[in-house]
This record gives structure tokens, C-alpha cells and sequence, in this order.
């Protein structure tokens, strides 16, 4: 009898902060979720033409904190997300993309909820985008 058994896929990228290892002195890897939650953030935050091996990649999102902080705004910021990360990170299924707009400070709070392919678990990536004009 043949018993078949799933493997993980492990997935690994380099942290774009460039900071050394402490521990040996080599460029930072991230691993598995890690390596995909920064990748999220990277994919949201560059701007569509900014990288010149694909001037697809990328997002508007730095377009629409230009815009008022309000409802709209956030539904706008919600749907760019979500459209940035289907078009550009195929690792990932999204489930639910929830920002959440804090008017008294004036920024986005973002949490994106996602699952890895292939994976069972739910991650969380948040981060804030602080608007240029409001």
C-alpha cells in the first residue's frame, strides 16, 4: 500500500532592509510567512511603473493617500489592495482584507487576514499608511 503524505513548500526571500545578521553577518533571509507577509507589504507599497524589470508590478495605493481620510477612501485603499496582491502574489489566496480608517490620527490601519496556498493556516500583515494630505 502506497501511503502519499503533502509537503510544505518552504519559501524564502531576502529582507529588502539590507541589514546584516547579527548572528553572522549575511543579508537577513525571511522564511516561509515571514517571507510572504513582507512581501505583501512590498507589493502594496511600490508604485506601479517603479521597478523596471516589470512596470506592472506594484500598487496605487501611495496615489490614494493623496485622497481625504474617510470611508471612501478606505473602500478605494481595500480594493487596490486586494486587486495588487491577486495580480502580483500568486503564493497567497485572500480571504479577507479588512482596512480600518483612524480618523483621529489621520492614517490607515491595514490588516490583511491571507492564507499560503496549499497551507490551512490564516496570517496577518499590518502596517499603517499614514496619508500626505487629508
Amino acid at each position: 500500500m502506497v501511503k502519499l503524505t503533502k509537503t510544505n513548500k518552504n519559501f524564502t526571500d531576502i529582507s529588502l532592509s539590507f541589514q546584516p545578521n547579527p548572528l553572522n553577518g549575511d543579508i537577513t533571509v525571511l522564511k516561509d510567512d515571514r517571507a510572504i507577509s513582507n512581501a505583501l507589504k512590498n507589493c502594496v507599497m511600490i508604485a506601479v511603473g517603479e521597478t523596471s524589470f516589470d512596470n506592472n508590478f506594484g500598487s496605487v495605493v501611495s496615489t490614494l493617500l493623496f485622497e481625504p481620510t474617510d470611508e471612501v477612501t478606505a473602500d478605494d485603499l481595500k480594493y487596490e489592495i486586494k486587486r495588487t496582491i491577486q495580480r502580483n502574489e500568486p503564493r497567497v489566496t485572500i480571504d479577507l482584507i479588512r482596512v480600518n480608517a483612524n480618523y483621529d490620527a489621520g492614517s490607515f490601519d491595514v490588516l490583511i487576514q491571507y492564507k499560503i496556498v496549499g497551507y490551512d493556516e490564516t496570517f496577518n500583515v499590518d502596517f499603517i499608511l499614514t496619508p500626505t494630505a487629508t
